[in-house]
């Protein structure tokens, strides 16, 4: 317990890229896929890796979910970001003119509105 807060660094060695995925390198693939259902994920590891899922593995399961989910989100609005950006430089556009051509829909713009006012 003393060393609960402290950070521990964890080294995976991940082998040959033609190496099948097994043990800790496949929990790791399957936790933090952004392809795989939350359904999925719950039975693989229930079937793959014999863990049980109980009510607060299976919310954390979910919520790992979600994490991966959400980076995937942010990158996509970073990227869209960088879009209008340069389309207001590049052509001379207005904020408008660029979420025009990049086809933003009307209830996103003011997220993107603020995301560039940062």
């Amino acid at each position: 317990m003393e060393y609960y807060d402290l950070l521990t660094g964890i080294i995976i060695c991940l082998g040959d890229a033609d190496d099948e995925r097994s043990g800790i390198l496949k929990l790791l693939e399957v936790l933090l896929s952004s392809e795989r259902s939350t359904k999925e994920k719950k039975k693989i590891l229930q079937e793959d890796f014999g863990i049980k899922m109980t009510q607060e593995l299976e919310s954390e399961v979910s919520e790992m979910c979600n994490l991966s989910e959400g980076v995937e989100q942010k990158g996509i609005a970073k990227g869209i970001i960088t879009s209008i950006r340069n389309l207001m430089e590049s052509m001379g556009w207005s904020i408008e003119q660029a979420m025009d051509a990049l086809q933003i829909p009307m209830e996103e713009r003011n997220d993107y509105l603020n995301m560039l006012k940062k």
